[in-house]
């Protein structure tokens, strides 16, 4: 439950700050060795890099729509007259209790999709990447935006399923010789249960800090006999031990943890 208190005391303390300029829960933003970095902010400021933030639809009194988390770049991070934005990496994705899975593999679009506004500018996730949003950056080099959120239904329904949704985003600027940031993601609950919802924060946590030595799978921070027996003992299934993500434990992730064997660097 520590997950959820977490989230609890972030949000909590992000809403109580929102007449401050750098707001607790936000995704903070700097550039490192020509790189945007996203990072936590903490109560002491910018704190460690981070890739998984949390909200929660409704948190405002508007059902399927939050404002939160927003941005926070301190003065200096970009240069006045460039734009900084987001963009959708991937399509919105709903957890199901054990993983990330498609909103509505039916759906024209993926199911559920996310709409990002700004006064006039708006865009739209969709079945994959697609275009987001820039703004100009503060005259001072920072950028502080909470942009509009709005979760729409899939086509055909009337309104979005409750659930937990991942949404897989982007931070760019227009600045030469300024890459954009690796992805991130925001785990944005919509109405489900507060266990559920630090469940899906915990996998996507997982899913953005992968374990550096997969075929450990017993983590004793070595590859052998004990790895190869629950890999043979899974076999067939979806793991443990499906290192090339496939879905099956198969010969190729036994020749995977073959060639791992020994000492995991």
């Amino acid at each position: 439950m520590s997950t959820l208190r977490s989230i609890c005391a972030a949000m909590t303390l992000a809403m109580a700050s929102a007449a401050s300029a750098l707001h607790i829960g936000d995704v903070g933003l700097r550039i490192t060795s020509g790189t945007i970095e996203t990072t936590e902010i903490t109560a002491s400021g910018y704190g460690a890099p981070r890739r998984v933030f949390a909200g929660a639809f409704g948190d405002t009194g508007v059902a399927w729509f939050t404002a939160n988390p927003g941005y926070d770049a301190a003065q200096g991070t970009f240069a006045s007259g460039t734009r900084v934005g987001v963009r959708f990496a991937n399509a919105v994705l709903a957890w199901n209790g054990s993983a990330f899975v498609p909103t509505s593999p039916s759906g024209a679009l993926a199911g559920e999709r996310l709409r990002l506004s700004f006064l006039t500018a708006s865009a739209t996730s969709a079945a994959g990447p697609a275009a987001g949003i820039d703004l100009a950056v503060q005259a001072d080099g920072g950028w502080h935006r909470h942009f509009n959120m709005t979760l729409l239904p899939a086509p055909g329904a009337a309104a979005p399923d409750v659930g937990v949704y991942l949404v897989a985003l982007e931070a760019y600027s227009t600045a030469a010789g300024v890459s954009a940031s690796a992805r991130y993601w925001l785990v944005l609950n919509g109405g489900d249960t507060p266990e559920r919802w630090a469940d899906a924060v915990a996998a996507a946590e997982a899913m953005a800090n992968p374990p550096t030595c997969p075929a450990d799978l017993d983590g004793d921070g070595t590859v052998g006999g004990a790895d190869l027996g629950l890999l043979l003992g899974a076999w067939g299934t979806a793991g443990p031990g499906d290192l090339d993500g496939s879905g099956t434990v198969t010969g190729s992730d036994l020749g995977l943890l073959l060639g791992r064997w020994g000492a995991c660097p």
